[in-house]
């Protein structure tokens, strides 16, 4: 089998795992945004905005070392990442038990306290879940970690329905979320091959610390990049006398916010799922793995063109059309929202080429330049600007982690940076003709218009990105023809026996 067909074969069972789960969580927010107000789900978000915070600020990333290590399939690795995670559950939980009142002050709201408490549930429960859904990757076996991820999504879904009926506050959120470590937790159990034990093996956890320490900054720093522009604006009023933001604002900003978010990360854990193990496995063979990082660029740069382009130009009126007209003003900032999350997507192809090559700096040190953009947020915060000024400061901050992030593969791993860069000429020549779209009126001029761009502009940028790199076009169409054959069973021949009549 060609490496473009095992991309296909496993993207296809990643994708679907991914499209139920975002399409479960598009519709959690969906349902809980319509029936409480603005100020209500600008609570919730509070509650995901801390879950994240304990997440990643103690994610040493032993799952992905079962992937990665040559030892990943070893069951004394695997027992003893399992321990790992336990500790790391039951301390997060603890934490978050010390911190129910701080956080809920923080966020001025007082009546929450209780939920920020039960909030530790969460990490609680995940921390006793089995590893052997990431281990099984290694194969690029992927369907137990989509029956995990897309079944517990989907259950909690249905959930959520008379939930949001029966409390209709921000409470909802609360139980969403602890029933979803529940289902997770269990599901997890149930498709995995081995059995679920604990070991404590000192020369594996030195082999985590020494493969996560970068990873455990970097999720400090991504916290900030996930996080912080909605913590600003949720606590701005407490920290800036002169800002006007409101947990309103916070609402519709997170409204807009996880509408754009939710295709980058089907894209981002995809793309590290299915290419990390078919990166990893050209360790040795450098030229190998310059084309598959090379085609693995290309492959992001068109899903960045189909995700981003249209949210630009059409996100305005798909929030009002989505979640009602109390959420109108996300369409003053939605396309610098959707412009900086396609930058996110661009540059998960190098930053999985260095996680392959066991660099875990790369993304440290890259995220650390996008961190840089919360000094803006803090000043946008501080002097009273428009709510739009949050994402165009991250939008610099993800051109910067670009920057880093294809410099330092480029030098420390000596992958060219016209791998990658020239990948994404047509990603940004589609950025440029967007934004002109923008600027010169033609979204504001009526849904059919915007429509029209969003299918016009990408279509340009994909036929330059096929232009450019003639192989994927072929490639495309060998997959198609190899799929016919497997899919459509051979036509009978029949024989002419020379019978008359």
């Amino acid at each position: 089998m060609s490496v473009f067909s095992s991309i296909f074969k496993g993207g296809s069972q990643l994708a679907l795992g991914q499209i139920v789960s975002q399409a479960c969580s598009f519709v959690r927010n969906l349902v809980i945004a319509r029936i409480v107000s603005p100020a209500d789900f600008g609570i919730a978000a509070t509650f995901a905005m801390t879950l994240s915070l304990m997440e990643m600020v103690s994610n040493v990333a032993s799952e992905m070392l079962l992937v990665q290590s040559p030892e990943g399939n070893e069951p004394g690795l695997q027992s003893t990442a399992q321990a790992m995670k336990v500790v790391r559950g039951v301390g997060n939980g603890l934490i978050l038990l010390a911190l129910a009142i701080p956080l809920s002050r923080l966020f001025g709201v007082h009546q929450a306290t209780w939920a920020f408490a039960c909030l530790a549930v969460y990490p609680f429960l995940l921390g006793f879940s089995h590893l052997d859904t990431y281990r099984l990757q290694r194969e690029m076996r992927f369907m137990p970690w989509v029956l995990m991820t897309a079944g517990s999504n989907a259950l909690v879904t249905v959930i959520t329905f008379p939930l949001v009926y029966w409390l209709r506050n921000y409470s909802v959120m609360l139980w969403v979320l602890v029933l979803q470590s529940v289902f997770q937790t269990v599901i997890s159990h149930l498709v995995a091959k081995r059995r679920y034990t604990w070991a404590w093996d000192k020369k594996y956890v030195r082999s985590m610390f020494h493969f996560g320490w970068p990873l455990l900054i970097n999720g400090l720093l991504m916290y900030g990049i996930f996080e912080g522009d909605r913590l600003i604006i949720g606590s701005a009023n407490r920290l800036f006398p002169r800002s006007h933001f409101t947990l309103s604002d916070l609402g519709v900003y997170s409204v807009a916010f996880a509408l754009t978010m939710a295709p980058t990360m089907v894209v981002a854990n995809i793309g590290t799922s299915l290419f990390l193990p078919l990166l990893s496995q050209a360790q040795k063979n450098i030229q190998e793995f310059r084309d598959r990082y090379a085609l693995t660029s290309q492959l992001i740069a068109i899903a960045a063109i189909l995700i981003t382009l249209p949210f630009m130009l059409s996100g305005g009126w798909l929030v009002s059309l989505l979640y009602g007209p109390k959420y109108t003003n996300a369409a003053t900032f939605i396309a610098w929202l959707a412009a900086m999350w396609g930058l996110r997507i661009f540059r998960v192809a190098p930053t999985v080429a260095a996680i392959a090559q066991g660099d875990t700096q790369n993304a440290m040190f890259s995220n650390l330049a996008r961190s840089l953009a919360l000094i803006g947020m803090l000043c946008v915060a501080a002097v009273g600007a428009g709510l739009f000024w949050i994402p165009i400061c991250g939008f610099i901050g993800e051109m910067l982690a670009t920057a880093v992030n294809v410099w330092r593969l480029s030098h420390r791993n000596q992958l060219a940076p016209g791998l990658c860069l020239r990948a994404g000429i047509p990603f940004f020549i589609g950025l440029a003709m967007a934004t002109a779209a923008i600027l010169l009126g033609g979204t504001h001029n009526g849904i059919p218009l915007a429509i029209t761009a969003s299918v016009v502009i990408p279509g340009i940028a994909i036929t330059a990105m096929f232009a450019l790199h003639p192989h994927l076009l072929q490639d495309f169409r060998s997959f198609l023809q190899s799929a016919q054959r497997k899919l459509l069973p051979p036509r009978p021949v029949v024989e002419d026996v020379g019978v008359e009549v």
